[in-house]
């Protein structure tokens, strides 16, 4: 498996003088303020993957210094702040987890090497990786309400241009080099010959290809829908057409010319149809017909996530080794309860099966909502995920300040050592809750219902690791067997006449089975409820002291032996 160690940014956007980001091969999660270049980061990764598949002239535009007079300029991404002669680049070091071999890519006007066909492992990433905002959600029913919901835009810039039969795009192949190059008379006009007959036969299985596509996505996203978003249950279904399809005189138009894009999302049309279920109805489904008017933004989003996976779960992805998955405030729109539920999709929190699909994916996740940023940071392992806080100034034009985000125990050790004690126990208070609240909601289902006392999570999480002990004697020792036989263990049961040979050695069974129990209560479960009961010690002669702001002084001893029990809670509760 080969993940990303480090991104380095300068001189793109909003960045200006080199910004590192060393991930390690760990998810990220980043909040940014508004203009905080979490767009520019979004950007980024994405530029750097889609150059696997540009020419270098096509990468180059992107570092040229602009020049009004030269159009060949225009879509320079270089930082306007910065002096013509620094450097601007984007680059990116992989790391194979399993050799620790590093490879370098970098783009600038002067390097490129993600586009070479002998190293073919940025195009790779391309292929297999998904960038997903809330614009690119939004273009799902963006429609007006007298129009259907197209969703041709959203295929030609974000799912088909990832689509290949080997090295070969089908778009580029069939359609965008062709515009130019059809066999024109000296007038202008397409020759009607067997070259054009091969050719719109070449559009008809183009076009047939797409709809199968369709098909499949359909089916993918349905499942996803009916599975995850309604327990299993027929709610909401929906399918895909090509409805306006290519045509020969379409691309004799030179239809993908830049300056054509509108005209061109007018002329091809992907038909999105939602259906109702309706017990009550023959058939049981009821066709909405403009589902914009009709559905609220919570259900609208979720149709567009199922037909993203959908479309996510066509690319042949298997084989791959390398794939990331960058989420750009993609759930803004939406209150608390859904943007969670869809997060724990996509952290697979419950370990279902078939969303361990997401599991393969280094997943950047950024947002401008600092409750939601802490929600996620607080119910993931800082093993796995890296945090970044962006933050610019709007009334400025400086570059954004980038910070790593340490989390509340690391923050409390460096207050510790800076001999910041109260700062110290509001953070170990801080990360203690976030332990606890991850070991007793698990799937982050009651994230949002409210503020539960420390306390009460303490209890709660003792409560748990007893009745886990109690649950497995009793499965054993309580319902599968009668009792009274059960306590013959104690006796010398081997001699006893009145057993048979089968009840003895089930007896035997049953002794080795209760002493392996007995070692596991005295390990792993002992140990967790000893770092509980300790962390409940600490909370009033420790924690709430410095919550409260109250006289009593904290030691440094005591607090340092709070970080240490603190460690411990993190250490046997995330095992």
């Amino acid at each position: 498996m080969k993940r990303i160690k480090e991104i380095r940014i300068q001189n793109f956007k909003a960045f200006q003088k080199e910004e590192v980001f060393s991930v390690n091969g760990k998810n990220v999660l980043v909040y940014g303020n508004n203009g905080s270049g979490k767009s520019s980061f979004f950007w980024a990764l994405y530029t750097i993957l889609q150059s696997s598949i540009k020419k270098d002239n096509e990468i180059q535009k992107y570092f040229k210094n602009y020049n009004a007079s030269d159009t060949g300029t225009h879509q320079t991404l270089r930082n306007v702040f910065l002096p013509e002669t620094d450097d601007s680049f984007l680059k990116l070091i992989a790391i194979d987890e399993e050799t620790s071999k590093e490879d370098v890519y970098t783009i600038s006007h002067d390097t490129i090497n993600t586009n070479k066909p002998a190293d073919p492992l940025i195009q790779e990433l391309n292929l297999s990786s998904d960038f997903i905002n809330y614009k690119l959600l939004h273009n799902f029913y963006r429609a007006s309400h007298k129009d259907a919901v197209n969703l041709w835009p959203v295929f030609e810039r974000d799912i088909l241009p990832f689509l290949t039969d080997g090295t070969q795009n089908w778009l580029e192949d069939v359609i965008v080099r062709p515009t130019t190059d059809i066999p024109r008379t000296p007038k202008g006009y397409a020759i009607s010959s067997g070259r054009r007959s091969n050719y719109e036969m070449q559009l008809r299985n183009l076009n047939d290809k797409i709809q199968n596509l369709l098909d499949e996505i359909t089916t993918n996203a349905n499942t996803f829908l009916k599975d995850h978003f309604f327990d299993g249950k027929d709610v909401v279904r929906i399918s895909l057409k090509f409805t306006k399809k290519f045509t020969f005189d379409l691309v004799r138009e030179r239809v993908w010319d830049a300056h054509k894009q509108g005209y061109r999302h007018d002329q091809l049309h992907i038909k999105l149809d939602v259906e109702l279920f309706d017990e009550n109805k023959i058939g049981n489904w009821h066709t909405l017909e403009r589902v914009q008017s009709f559905l609220n933004e919570a259900q609208l989003t979720r149709i567009a996530i199922g037909v993203r996976i959908g479309a996510l779960r066509t690319r042949p992805l298997a084989a791959s080794k390398f794939k990331i998955l960058v989420l750009d405030d993609m759930l803004i729109s939406l209150d608390l309860s859904n943007r969670m539920e869809i997060v724990r999709l996509f952290l697979n929190k419950e370990d279902k099966e078939d969303l361990r699909f997401f599991d393969q994916f280094q997943k950047f996740i950024l947002t401008h909502d600092k409750s939601f940023f802490n929600l996620i940071r607080r119910n993931s392992n800082d093993e796995d995920w890296v945090y970044f806080d962006f933050h610019r100034d709007e009334n400025r034009n400086n570059a954004p300040s980038i910070r790593e985000n340490l989390t509340p125990l690391q923050t409390a050790i460096k207050n510790f050592e800076q001999n910041e004690f109260e700062n110290a126990g509001n953070n170990l208070r801080l990360e203690a809750e976030a332990i606890l609240a991850s070991f007793v909601d698990p799937e982050m289902k009651n994230v949002g219902k409210g503020f539960v006392p420390l306390k009460q999570k303490i209890n709660e999480a003792y409560n748990l690791v007893v009745a886990e002990n109690y649950a497995k004697f009793k499965r054993t020792f309580i319902n599968d067997w009668d009792i009274d036989k059960v306590r013959k263990i104690t006796t010398d049961f081997e001699n006893d006449t009145t057993l048979s040979s089968g009840e003895i050695a089930r007896l035997n069974s049953y002794k080795r089975y209760m002493l392996n129990l007995f070692v596991e209560m005295s390990g792993k479960n002992l140990i967790k409820e000893k770092v509980l009961e300790d962390i409940h010690e600490i909370l009033d002669r420790i924690l709430n002291p410095a919550s409260h702001h109250s006289d009593n002084p904290l030691h440094r001893a005591e607090l340092k032996d709070a970080i240490e029990k603190v460690k411990d809670l993190k250490k046997h509760l995330k095992a």
